[in-house]
């Protein structure tokens, strides 16, 4: 290194350094979903073979999880299909609604 060429991060006595930035929390922070559920309810409308398919292409559920899913709904009035975050909770009430299901999506306290 010759005497007009100084290291890139190079500080001499009589230089100051800057302290560095300092920004909020909420810049950067990533932000957290809320925890759903997704909430499967009875109609009069859909056969039972229909949901338990349905269950099965939108959650990846087994058959015999499907099948409990939709005899709860068919039973009670309504049954949890899934708990998850909200974006995938918004994605499969979506999807369970093209399909002619009734669902909803609930926030998890």
């Amino acid at each position: 290194m010759n005497a007009t060429t100084q290291p890139l991060f190079a500080a001499t006595r009589t230089q100051t350094i800057a302290a560095p930035t300092v920004t909020s929390r909420t810049d950067n922070t990533p932000t957290v979903e809320p925890t759903c559920q997704v909430v499967l309810h009875n109609d009069d409308h859909n056969a039972a073979e229909h949901v338990v398919l349905c269950l099965m292409k939108v959650f990846a559920h087994g058959k015999n999880l499907a099948i409990k899913i939709m005899m709860e709904a068919h039973t009670k009035g309504k049954s949890i299909a899934e708990v998850e975050s909200e974006s995938p909770a918004l994605k499969h009430r979506d999807q369970l609604r093209g399909y002619g299901l009734s669902a909803t999506v609930e926030k998890v306290d």
